[in-house]
């Protein structure tokens, strides 16, 4: 159930990981620590199954030498939507976007991960590129117009606890922004060996329901990637496991899973649950069964979808 306009909110890309090269080294990362990157065989045969839209990778793709080539022949297969997630490396000035627009990417997802120079530091393992990230979040948005422009945030315990602060922050600096999807933090990569940053989602339920007041009323649009239902109340519909358990009767991924308490929940065939890796570490003590009409909360879903940006 996506809504009608071309740019909407997307839930089956295909992605591509250009190179394993990265400026950053977010401590936060799912893919450091393994190779990923594609060889050129399987990219072609990706972008030739994938007429709907593909997603561009890394590492860090701007740092990918034929990321401008898959760019191009994406485009001659006529791809729908062509997707670049990045942390902006490079898009710093409006002819460098520019370039990418005319060769065919039509959206720029960009890793913001913190508000401010000090947490970016931290979750970044960089230092002063805050301010850089800041004015090329507005040059992307200015370049390229409404609907082009997304931001992702990881959320974990170093940002939870500020997570209303940088809602508030994006509502100020970032008009024109298309929206920000919020995801669970994943026990891939470096978190495999930062485990404590993985937040109990009884510590966080505050601070997102806060989060999500602060971008509902600053008319900012985002969607949810990995948090059950059980913890968004009054803002279940920008679920994005929700929306794809509507729309396909199935979850987006397998990496979430019911857990005893799940088994009872009104909206246990709308939420899939949370994630498999975070059970492991807190196991399923904190969830606790909704008895909300899950006809209210499919409604409620769909007028969500319906007045997307």
């Amino acid at each position: 159930m996506t809504p009608k306009r071309r740019g909407k909110i997307k839930t089956g890309n295909s992605v591509i990981c250009l190179t394993d090269l990265c400026n950053y080294r977010c401590i936060f990362c799912s893919r450091r620590g393994k190779r990923h990157a594609n060889r050129s065989a399987d990219i072609k045969e990706i972008i030739k199954s994938s007429p709907e839209n593909v997603c561009l990778e890394g590492g860090e793709p701007m740092l990918a030498k034929n990321l401008e080539k898959w760019v191009a022949f994406a485009r001659t297969r006529r791809v729908r939507d062509i997707i670049l997630l990045t942390n902006g490396f490079g898009l710093g000035k409006p002819a460098a976007v520019g370039k990418l627009l005319k060769l065919g990417v039509t959206m720029f997802n960009v890793n913001f991960p913190a508000h401010n120079q000090k947490l970016y530091d931290l979750l970044t393992c960089t230092k002063g590129n805050f301010k850089t990230a800041v004015s090329m979040i507005k040059n992307l948005i200015n370049t390229t117009g409404p609907d082009r422009v997304r931001l992702t945030l990881v959320a974990n315990t170093v940002i939870a606890g500020h997570m209303k602060d940088y809602a508030e922050f994006l509502v100020g600096n970032f008009p024109g922004l298309f929206y920000v999807e919020i995801n669970m933090v994943k026990v891939l990569g470096a978190v495999n060996k930062n485990k404590w940053l993985v937040p109990r989602l009884s510590d966080m339920k505050p601070h997102l329901l806060e989060t999500f007041s602060a971008l509902e009323q600053g008319k900012v649009y985002f969607i949810t990637d990995g948090f059950p239902l059980c913890f968004m109340e009054g803002f279940e519909g920008h679920s994005i496991d929700t929306r794809f358990m509507i729309s396909r009767g199935r979850p987006a991924t397998r990496e979430n899973c019911h857990a005893k308490p799940c088994l009872t929940c009104a909206l246990k065939k709308l939420c899939p649950g949370p994630r498999k890796d975070y059970l492991r570490i807190y196991g399923s003590s904190e969830l606790t069964p909704s008895r909300k009409d899950p006809a209210a909360i499919i409604e409620t879903t769909r007028r969500r979808c319906l007045s997307a940006p």
